[in-house]
């Protein structure tokens, strides 16, 4: 199977973007707590300081606890129970203890019972001790003694209305009970008044015993008429085959038995009333044309036998012969005759059958009716019987629970009670270190919201994950570390002991070098950035030290016309320069400068002047970029933000490519994507973008501090520059 090749840095893995996104995140923060910490100093302070005038302005207090028990289960009995949840039970204890109307009711009962105290705010809490059903009913008030004899009033007021809430449910309960007890009991009564009217019309016995009888004589009925069809249907069969039939009656005589296919099965009961059969005594029951046609069968066959041996001896024409044909002939004539004589008998017997089976089935129809009647008449007696029986034992099951419950009621008892009354109210001493705490920790909370809020409304990118989750279309070319010393940033130099850094700027020179140009690598580049202060100036000329350092002959040139700061940096002179040469006032050659670093010339500033514009758009700025770019090997332009000044949108189209430089933890999102926006439009050749004073306690950047690996720390004396070789990549 043929597999994908993906090459080293192709595809970021799903799972190391989301470490760098976590640490790029952690970082952000961590960036924001350093410049935010004030923030949550104040945010915390007046937090505590709440707290403490919180407690310092309460007036003084006095507390006096009391304690309630609960326990036990409400159960009736084993078949009708009455149970409370106890999640509800104690939920409904302190609901009802810490009540208004409770408190009125105490508020009543201390005013009778004490009309001479003067009437004070006591506040009442009860909390339920953990893994117990004890509930501490703590009262607070400003006058001690009043405090402790209102929480006794509450304490009478909450048994006294819990006795009279289980009295009222008692009662209800137990007229609800009665109430089913008479519903049924006249439920009962009804079915059983059913019952007997129904039985006294209809005399139960009688129905019981003339079903029995219709249903035998029924049975009977259907067992003859069956039979009856059964003799119809052999007489048919034998109709249709006489000889067949003759044949097996003969057979059957023979063997001493009648066969049951012959008409001659039909018995006195089946023959038709006034028509007497021709039978003969030692027939076994056949009539005279059965028995002339058998006789005759049997002559016939004698005759054939004689015939079949006359013909053996003699030819047809003999007169024995013949006269034995001619007498065949006229006893297969009687044979004819007798048969037809024997399907006539056949037909009668058949109607005859046919009209007993009418008579049956009228019979059958009319004994059904007569059993159905009966059975509808015995169901219903089975169904009012079977009401009467359940609606007694539904009466007398509710009456068993009735008496069980007023028994219960009798004894039973409340399930709440006083573990401790009052005690004397004591001085509530306040406890400064929990709500001290309490208000530092929301204070600090606050803080941290708030930061969380205004850090989503600041769009300041602080990592490398973090630019491009915000312009996944531009490369970043590398990432310079940000330098902790005060002061401007010293120029690189060779043997630089500033490992990361220089290693970042050896990281951009090797990306431009190597990048994928489409064929034309850049000569002319031009370094830029949205806004001031990204450090875009000392970017740009450590960027041609370093690839100075290289060996590439750089020229640097300072094109922020109106505040370029590179000649400084250099600390050279910063006229003439790149003005005067622009104003024809001299060429830019006699306005280069040599610099300290082997390989690099600077072209400073020059003087400041108006319509610095309109110059880089002239034809003397293009000619000069063609003998620069075929003089020098990389000519570097140092120019003004993007949206500060109109020269870097003018100047940079003219160049072969443009590098963004933009300031971890400074530049806005915004104005960065407005500045890119804008020298897109203006077709301008972005070949990378570089973050300047990037964390290097990022995960995504640790791998530049292996860099110090490769150096050991320098213990020579200081000695002049000398002209360094060009360094690796």
């Amino acid at each position: 199977m043929e597999q994908t090749l993906n090459l080293p840095g192709q595809v970021q893995s799903s799972t190391l973007s989301r470490i760098h996104e976590a640490s790029a995140k952690f970082q952000r923060y961590k960036i924001l707590l350093r410049r935010r910490w004030w923030f949550l100093l104040l945010t915390a302070s007046i937090g505590v300081c709440v707290q403490a005038l919180r407690i310092t302005g309460r007036p003084q207090e006095f507390r006096s606890l009391a304690k309630l028990v609960a326990g036990g289960q409400m159960v009736f009995n084993d078949n009708v129970t009455w149970r409370e949840q106890q999640a509800d039970f104690y939920g409904t204890i302190i609901e009802t203890v810490e009540s208004a109307e409770m408190k009125r009711r105490a508020l009543e009962r201390v005013r009778a019972l004490n009309p001479d105290m003067k009437d004070s705010d006591v506040e009442i809490r009860v909390a339920q001790t953990k893994g117990s059903a004890i509930f501490n009913i703590l009262a607070t008030g400003s006058e001690p003694k009043y405090t402790k004899i209102f929480l006794d009033a509450l304490l009478d007021e909450f048994i006294a209305f819990r006795q009279a809430i289980r009295e009222q449910a008692q009662g209800k309960v137990l007229q609800q009970f009665l109430q089913e007890v008479v519903s049924k009991q006249k439920v009962m009564e009804e079915s059983m008044e059913r019952l007997a009217k129904f039985r006294t019309a209809n005399n139960i016995i009688t129905i019981i015993n003339g079903n029995n009888l219709a249903a035998q004589f029924l049975t009977n009925l259907q067992s003859q008429r069956e039979s009856q069809r059964t003799t119809l249907e052999e007489l048919r069969l034998a109709l249709a085959n006489v000889d067949a039939a003759m044949e097996a009656r003969e057979r059957s005589l023979n063997a001493g038995t009648v066969p049951s296919s012959t008409p001659a099965k039909t018995t006195e009961n089946t023959q038709p009333s006034g028509v007497k059969s021709e039978t003969s005594p030692g027939s076994h029951g056949m009539t005279m044309a059965e028995q002339d046609y058998l006789r005759t069968k049997s002559k016939i066959t004698e005759l054939k036998t004689k015939l079949d041996s006359l013909l053996i001896q003699f030819k047809e024409q003999h007169p024995m012969v013949q006269d034995i044909t001619e007498e065949l002939g006229t006893q297969k004539a009687l044979l004819d005759s007798y048969a037809n004589q024997i399907q006539q008998e056949m037909r009668s017997q058949m109607g005859d059958i046919q009209r007993r089976v009418q008579v049956l089935d009228a019979q059958i129809v009319e004994k059904q009716k007569e059993a159905l009647d009966l059975g509808g008449k015995i169901a219903e007696d089975e169904k009012l019987g079977k009401a009467a029986d359940t609606a007694k034992m539904a009466y007398e099951k509710l009456f068993e629970k009735v008496e069980a419950i007023q028994s219960v009621f009798n004894s039973q008892a409340d399930y709440v009670a006083v573990q401790e009354r009052a005690t004397p109210a004591s001085e509530n001493v306040e406890d400064w270190v929990m709500p001290i705490v309490i208000g530092l920790i929301a204070g600090v909370g606050v803080g941290i919201v708030i930061l969380l809020l205004f850090d989503r409304l600041d769009d300041r990118m602080n990592s490398f994950s973090e630019f491009q989750a915000l312009f996944p279309g531009e490369a970043v070319l590398g990432q310079v570390p940000e330098q902790r010393n005060r002061g401007d940033v010293a120029l690189l130099r060779p043997n630089d002991d500033r490992h990361l850094y220089a290693e970042a700027f050896r990281n951009v020179r090797s990306s431009i070098l190597f990048k994928n140009w489409q064929g034309k690598p850049p000569k002319t580049i031009l370094i830029t950035s949205a806004v001031p202060n990204e450090g875009k100036t000392t970017v740009t000329s450590n960027l041609a030290v370093t690839m100075a350092l290289a060996g590439a002959r750089v020229l640097l040139a300072d094109c922020d016309l109106r505040r370029g700061g590179v000649s400084e940096l250099f600390k050279l002179p910063s006229s003439p320069g790149l003005s005067e040469a622009l104003r024809g006032k001299l060429h830019w050659r006699d306005a280069v400068q040599e610099t300290s670093t082997r390989n690099l010339d600077l072209l400073a500033r020059g003087d400041v002047f108006d319509q610095t514009s309109e110059m880089l758009l002239s034809k003397t700025a293009e000619e000069m970029l063609r003998e620069m770019s075929e003089e020098y090997d990389y000519v570097i332009f140092d120019s003004a933000p993007v949206l500060v000044a109109d020269d870097t949108a003018s100047f940079a189209p003219k160049l072969d490519s443009v590098l963004f430089v933009v300031r971890m933890s400074s530049t806005m999102a915004r104005l960065s994507g407005k500045a890119l926006d804008l020298l897109y439009e203006r077709q301008v050749n972005i070949g990378g973008v570089i973050l300047n004073r990037s964390s290097s306690n990022l995960k995504e950047y640790t791998y530049y501090n292996y860099a110090s690996y490769y150096y050991a720390p320098a213990k020579t004396t200081p000695q002049p520059p000398a002209a360094p070789a060009a360094a690796k990549s």
